[in-house]
């Protein structure tokens, strides 16, 4: 009883009742107004006896009694007569306020409830969806809502009418036939526990207006407007106040919490849409429009631990609370899914796509339903959603751009968040792609004025039924995804950051009936619009598939998922660069052949009656460029060709590229047009990259001085198919001298080369549409510098010896009355000009347009001139220096009277601005004209380029003589920079390949080390007066492997038509060069290092002709001694006596040089030596001279490389007496008659036995007859001369 008494004392009402009325309808009217949380008084309806009692207050159930105290500590319901805080007068003993309020609710109850007895009463809120939700939810819903929760208020007519809130929902008394006895139960609890509350009860610090601005800062996170005129649509104080409200349900589990949170925030949704919506007006969101809430569960238990948390220390766990609820708010993101179903990590899973619930899509907002309608189709690359001028990225693909790049990650109501300006988007995107990530732009299809005018037109249009449907996604801002770029698809100039090309590759594979693979390859170079195609028959190494690969180096691969066999897939993870992204399609995906071709006659359109029906079985029209009609027939071509279409389109860049119709027939080994260099020369001869991926020391990078990004495109393709043609190639040669012989013309190239655009590229951009004004006036102006320029060039060029250079410049078309046609259309602008205007009379709806505008402009100088007239003050029009919002308001001195019905805009010291009603109308009649005018300017723009690209080969082949003038260049600036001795190669005609180098020196070696005056010389002889083959012995170190690069390297050099780092060079050209070096194994191709070295001789064997060079390095150390021994001298023989071929045999099996001593295609040579043999060193001089080597020193290498003294002791213990048997054993075997004849000499008599019993069949090619059989006389003629000598 005395703490019944006590209740009564703390919670009497104040003697004058009509302070609370008066409270009442105050807070009433401000209830509009944002209020400081800590501040606000809830609104709470006086207990007017007009209204019914069970409108005006809501019983709390036994079950929230406590949470329903504890939400309301810092508060007070003054309304109802209850002290607030800062008027409780202090007191001796701690005053438990939530206590006083529970127990002023249980009054007012029972003051309500008058007439009902003690049944007890339910109050449930029914939802318009007919949700019903629990009470005490909402009453605590609504004390952290400060206030402003309509869904919960029961205001008077008279606030109703001012606020403009919307109406009130219904709400049910249901009654429960509860009895008193338990009613009086837990009133006793409530009362016991009184007791030990009084005492922890801690009274809340005072909470300043600072505070809750900063809590209001904290609550509102960045967000960034679309644009000027979205952003005075946003609705600042119900997002605040709804995401206040939706931080006070911590008490329930994560999944309700999260929607809970998410239905609290309605007002915040309200503030989305409006950020995008054109409309200006304001409309309050009805509680039905809102996404219905779950029941929430008693928060009794879970707020019991903060009963007596300051109100910092609860917002900072609301904060907390509301922190983790926004870290997952998709439940569809938890377990991640394709539109198949399939899980990560699961076959055939398919990471492009996502899989969204249908529940989901109905709790989007508009702008989550736009987001998430792009997202879904596109899962794995990172979006840009353009914003006004700032670009989001959102979810995971912000949570990337945090963890990648640390930018400043955010919320956007349930949303993550990073943004960045327009302007730095390319830069960014550079980084993503850096990163190996896709990137998509979805940029805005209109502006807020620009939506407005659309909304209007459909209102005024009449809507069909599903558009009304759609109406809150209407009143978005429209958004397209405009573009996806990837490494292998680059168009933008600021995101190639290489000159050279980057290559996207679709590839197919096909198992024919043989074994043998059929490979369908389309190359695409998106920068130049450039489409290679090529299909061809592959062995099992699939050489000409890894040629192709090394040639192109792809950044992006493209392939239908289970295609490619598992030998091919190794191949091309070995040999493709690691950034090289690989992109997968379903089998679903792609097209097939005949949808392919029936693609390709929709895209190539042609004429009436143009179509191939007889001549072409296919049916292809005769619009389709004629590389594609050509390779029809290869199926598997077309469908590569297919795959990369559709992959295009899923771009959104195929129409822009395919309209180019540049395509051309790829033959990645072009054999019999010139010099051939597979995959393993490339590599091998360090011909692009060195061993280390790098271009240092490389022959591209020591030849390579083009000043072009077109001409160092194409002396890449020059370096990978040297000529092969005496007469072209002395053409070239011819050019060469003729540059050195006129240093002065270089300087004249340069001046006009240097500072050009890529103009390859810009004319491919040009074409679709997507070309800067800067960047098309540039083209322009740097197409008329190098019309004059080469015109003068070829002036200068008549004197010289030959008529190379000459005749190339005189090839180029004069671009001048070309130029004179385009310029002809448009105005030239300003330098700071970002658009194009045509000239008068060229564009009928502009200049339509423009007398539209002017008139507009006219009329409201005239009506400011009435109103000056008028008014009798000085009027001037301001504009807003930014955009096109502010326009024509009229601008006074300041405190000039002025018309009431005049609303003002905006003032400064000095003068006032005014929005004047009468003017209105013409203003809005100026922005759409002006709306108008950038539409037109657009058109015209379009317009303007496809009449600069209907003259597309007149550019290109001005490009195309810019680019083989500066690889002549190149050449000779090379040519010059080799030093002392070079020397211009002499070319023979010739059925068998002969070399011939005096004083030859490696490149490479003499320009990028330090060697420029150090570096041995040596001549080379393979061919002519003596053998075809050089057996190269010697010590490991001894410059072996450098002889035989450098020999290679002298070769490619002087096809290519440039001078030579020898005294003397004279060579008949050979057809390929064919390598076997080093010692590795290739662990993706399942290959070790002894398979790798047959792998390798086996194509050589196959491929080589009298006209190849071949290099085999140390063949057969992968396997045992004599198995070696024994493959390396059965290659050698076939290679000195059938193949035929210019060879370097290098190897350490020294009983080779004794077993072919009698052959005559065969020279022993080694690197000369100076050997000590007490101290164990070697002296290496680097020289190629004939003979044998006397040994390998193996141990005197081992000695050198640090080996412990006692290893080296031991080892060559080892070896003499290795030697020694070795050696006795051979002795032995030629005392006897069988071993007189080595097994190769055997061998050779075995073939002409063969021959002459008709068992075995002489080469068709008359050439190769010939050499065999000059051989196999040579070879018994030595062979008799030896037997005689060692009867003697």
């Amino acid at each position: 009883m005395k703490q019944k008494s006590l209740m009564s004392f703390f919670v009497k009402a104040p003697a004058n009742a009509s302070t609370s009325g008066a409270s009442s309808k105050g807070s009433s009217k401000k209830s509009s107004k944002p209020v400081p949380r800590e501040r606000q008084t809830p609104d709470i309806p006086s207990s007017d006896p007009a209204v019914p009692p069970r409108d005006v207050h809501t019983p709390l159930s036994k079950g929230h009694s406590q949470s329903s105290g504890i939400a309301s500590a810092t508060y007070t319901r003054s309304s109802d007569g209850g002290l607030s805080a800062k008027d409780t007068p202090p007191t001796s003993d701690p005053i438990d306020v939530d206590m006083s309020d529970e127990e002023e609710s249980v009054s007012r109850v029972s003051r309500a409830q008058s007439g009902l007895g003690r049944l007890k009463r339910k109050v449930v809120i029914e939802d318009s969806d007919d949700e019903t939700f629990d009470v005490t939810s909402k009453a605590a819903s609504k004390k952290g809502g400060m206030g402003r929760d309509s869904s919960l208020q029961q205001p008077s007519e008279k606030d109703e009418d001012s606020a403009g809130r919307t109406k009130k929902r219904r709400v049910s008394v249901a009654i429960s036939d509860d009895d008193g006895q338990s009613e009086d139960e837990d009133e006793g609890s409530r009362i016991s526990s009184f007791t030990k509350r009084l005492t922890q009860y801690k009274k809340s610090p005072k909470k300043g207006k600072s505070t809750w601005k900063k809590s209001l800062r904290d609550d509102d996170d960045f967000i960034v407007s679309d644009d000027a005129e979205e952003d005075d649509n946003v609705d600042e104080v119900p997002r605040s106040s709804s995401r206040a409200s939706s931080r006070t349900s911590t008490s329930s589990s994560r999944p309700s919490s999260r929607l809970s949170a998410y239905a609290h925030s309605g007002a915040s949704s309200d503030a989305e849409n409006d950020s995008d919506a054109p409309v200006a007006k304001k409309t309050a969101k009805k509680p039905s429009e809102r996404p219905p809430l779950k029941k929430e569960g008693s928060s009794k238990g879970a707020g019991g631990g903060n009963s007596f948390l300051t109100a910092a220390e609860q917002r900072a766990q609301q904060q907390k609370a509301e922190k983790k609820q926004g870290e997952d708010p998709f439940s569809f993101l938890v377990d991640v899914r394709d539109k198949d179903g399939v899980r990560p990590g699961e076959p055939g899973y398919d990471p492009r796509t996502l899989y969204i619930p249908p529940k989901a899509w109905r709790g989007f907002t508009p702008f989550e339903k736009q987001f998430w309608e792009i997202k879904q189709n596109h899962f794995d690359t990172v979006l840009f959603f353009q914003k006004g001028k700032f670009l989001e990225l959102y979810e995971e693909d912000a949570r990337i751009g945090h963890r990648e790049f640390d930018l400043k990650l955010t919320s956007r109501v349930k949303m993550s968040m990073v943004g960045v300006p327009e302007m730095s988007f390319n830069f960014w995107a550079a980084k993503f792609l850096a990163k190996g990530y896709k990137v998509g732009r979805v940029d805005q299809a209109e502006t807020a004025l620009g939506a407005e005018m659309r909304l209007a037109a459909d209102k005024k249009g009449g809507k069909s039924k599903a558009a009304v449907e759609d109406k809150a996604k209407d009143k978005i801002v429209r958004r397209e995804l405009n573009k996806v770029f990837t490494n292998g698809t680059l168009v933008d100039a600021e995101l190639l950051t290489d000159e050279q090309a980057g290559h996207c590759v679709s590839i197919r594979e096909e198992d024919e009936e043989s074994g043998k693979q059929t490979f369908g390859i389309c190359v695409l170079d998106s920068s130049t619009s450039e489409f290679n195609l090529s299909a061809f028959e592959d062995d099992v190494c699939r050489t000409r598939l890894e040629t192709m690969m090394r040639q192109l180096r792809p950044k992006e691969l493209i392939f239908t998922k289970g295609n490619l066999s598992v030998s091919t897939t190794r191949l091309l993870k070995a040999i493709l660069p690691g950034s090289c992204l690989w992109t997968s399609l379903r089998e679903t995906e792609g097209l097939t052949y005949d949808k392919t071709l029936e693609k390709l006659n929709v895209l190539y359109p042609s004429e009436e009656d143009d179509i191939e029906m007889n001549d072409n079985p296919r049916h292809l029209n005769r619009a389709v460029p004629e590389a594609i009609r050509d390779m029809a027939g290869h199926k598997s071509a077309v469908e590569a060709l297919g795959a990369m279409i559709w992959y295009l389109n899923t771009l959104n860049i195929d129409k822009d590229i395919l309209s180019m119709k540049n395509f051309n027939i790829y033959d990645p080994m072009k054999r019999g047009q010139g010099l051939v260099l597979d995959g393993q020369t490339l590599a091998h001869i360090e011909v692009l990259l060195n061993s280390e991926g790098t271009e240092d020391g490389s022959l591209l990078k020591l030849l390579g001085r083009c000043i072009t990004p077109s001409g160092k495109r194409l002396f890449r393709i020059w370096l990978c198919m040297p000529l092969r043609n005496v007469s072209d190639i002395n053409a070239r040669l011819d050019a060469v001298q003729d540059l050195l012989d006129h240093p002065s013309f270089e300087q004249e190239f340069t001046s006009v080369a240097k500072g050009l655009p890529d103009l390859e590229r810009i004319v491919s951009r040009i074409h679709a549409k997507n070309c800067r004004v800067k960047d098309f006036l540039k083209v322009l102006s740097s197409f008329k510098t190098l019309s004059n320029g080469l015109s003068q060039l070829a002036d200068t060029a008549a004197s010289f010896n030959s008529q190379t250079i000459s005749g190339l410049l005189r090839s180029a078309p004069n671009l001048l009355p070309n130029l004179k046609h385009v310029k002809a259309m448009f105005k030239t602008p300003g330098e700071s000009a970002d658009e194009l205007v045509p000239e008068d009379g060229k564009d009928e709806i502009y200049d339509g347009i423009m007398d539209e505008i002017l008139g507009l402009e006219k009329e409201l100088e005239a009506e400011l001139k009435v109103l000056e007239k008028k008014l009798g003050i000085k009027l001037t029009y301001w504009h807003s220096a930014q955009g096109s919002k502010e326009i024509y308001q009229v601008q006074t001195k300041s405190k000039e009277k002025v018309p009431t019905s005049w609303t003002k805009s905006g003032s400064t010291k000095a003068a006032d601005r005014w929005s004047v009603p009468l003017l209105a109308p013409k203003i809005r009649a100026l922005k759409e004209a002006r709306e108008n005018r950038n539409t037109a300017i657009k058109e015209f723009k379009n317009r303007l380029f496809a009449e600069f690209d209907a003259d597309r080969s007149v550019w290109l082949r001005t490009i195309r003589v810019l680019a083989e003038l500066d690889c002549l260049f190149s050449l000779a600036k090379a040519s010059a920079a080799l030093g002392e001795p070079s020397c211009r190669p002499e070319l023979v005609e010739g059925d068998a390949a002969f070399l011939d180098f005096e004083e030859l020196r490696h490149p490479a070696l003499c320009a990028s080390t330090g060697l420029k005056g150090d570096f041995i010389p040596n001549n080379v002889k393979l061919g002519g007066d003596v053998g075809r083959i050089a057996l190269l012995t010697g010590p490991n170190m001894g410059g072996k492997s450098t002889a035989m690069r450098m020999t290679a390297t002298g070769v490619i050099m002087a096809q290519m038509g440039m001078l030579v780092p020898a005294k003397r060079a004279r060579l008949c050209p050979v057809d390929s060069i064919l390598t076997r070096m080093g010692a590795y194994d290739n662990m993706f191709s399942n290959a070790s290092t002894f398979k790798v070295e047959l792998d390798e001789c086996c194509k050589i064997l196959r491929d080589a002709t009298p006209k190849s060079l071949v290099i085999l390095d140390e063949l057969g150390r992968g396997t045992s001694t004599y198995d070696g021994m024994a493959i390396a001298g059965a290659v050698l023989h076939q290679l000195a006596t059938h193949t035929l071929a210019l060879s370097f045999f290098a190897t350490h099996y020294g009983s080779l040089t004794d077993d072919f001593a009698y052959h005559p295609n065969i020279r022993n040579m080694h690197m000369e030596t100076l050997v000590d043999d007490e101290k164990r060193e070697l002296v290496f001089l680097y020289k190629l001279v004939e003979g044998v080597a006397s040994s390998s020193f193996g141990t005197h290498v081992a000695n050198l490389a640090g080996v412990p003294i006692e290893v080296v002791e031991r080892a060559e213990v080892v070896s003499r007496d290795f030697a020694r048997q070795f050696k006795e054993k051979i002795k032995g075997k030629k005392n006897k008659a069988s071993g007189r004849l080595p097994l190769v000499a055997q061998a050779d008599f075995a073939y002409l036995f063969g021959l002459a019993t008709g068992k075995c069949e002489m080469p068709e090619d008359p050439v190769r007859r010939s050499e065999i059989l000059k051989i196999l006389k040579g070879a018994v003629r030595n062979c008799l001369r030896d037997a005689g000598a060692s009867a003697t």
